[in-house]
Parts: C-alpha cells; structure tokens; sequence
C-alpha cells in the first residue's frame, strides 16, 4: 500500500464542524484512513512527516523527526506502519533554531509513472 492511502490530520483544527465532515468525507471517500492527531501532536512536528518511495523499489518510507515520533501514539505508529516503514530521524537543532523539521529538510520530486 502507498502513502496516498492515509492521512494524517489535525482535525481540531479545523473549528467549523461542516468543514470537518467535509473533509473527512472527502478522504473516507477516496479510499484514505485518517489518522488523526491532536494540537498538542501538531507542536512537536506530528504533521511534519513526509512518505518517500526508494529508487530501487521496496516498501515506502514515512520520514519524521523523533519528537513527532515519539509525539505518536502507540496505536498511531502501528496504523501508519500498516502503510509505511517509520523512519524516525533526531533533529532537535532543526526544530528549535531552524523552524521546521522532516518534511522541509526534504525536496518533494514528482516523477511520471513508469
């Protein structure tokens, strides 16, 4: 299964309960698993997370730092394993003093099909 197959979202943040259900729809409808995650989550770089498909094939890869990681619950971490092989990456510098974290230390490449 590929990284299009889940999403993971802050559904608090979205305050409209329309717009919640809109967007829950939306994803149920196109086959995603929502997994979702908390405010609290969302500070320690939970949604900064990017999927990566290896150049030599093999299963998808889902790039994090270790405090989003860590941030995951255990039931979290299992549902995106179903997808994805976890990669937990230590970036402490980045997410104090850079201002980002996994998902803007990486370049997103987008290749046709072969």
């Amino acid at each position: 299964m590929r990284g299009g197959k889940f999403a993971v979202i802050c559904l608090e943040s979205i305050t409209d309960p329309a717009e919640q259900a809109a967007v829950t729809d939306s994803l149920a409808s196109t086959g995603h698993e929502i997994v979702a995650i908390s405010l609290a989550q969302v500070t320690h770089f939970a949604g900064n997370m990017l999927t990566l498909q290896p150049a030599a094939g093999g299963q998808e890869l889902l790039v994090m730092s270790r405090s989003a990681h860590d941030a995951l619950t255990a039931d979290q971490r299992q549902t995106l394993s179903r997808y994805c092989r976890l990669v937990a990456l230590p970036i402490p510098t980045i997410e104090t003093i850079g201002g980002g974290s996994a998902r803007c230390m990486l370049a997103e490449v987008f290749l046709p099909s072969a």
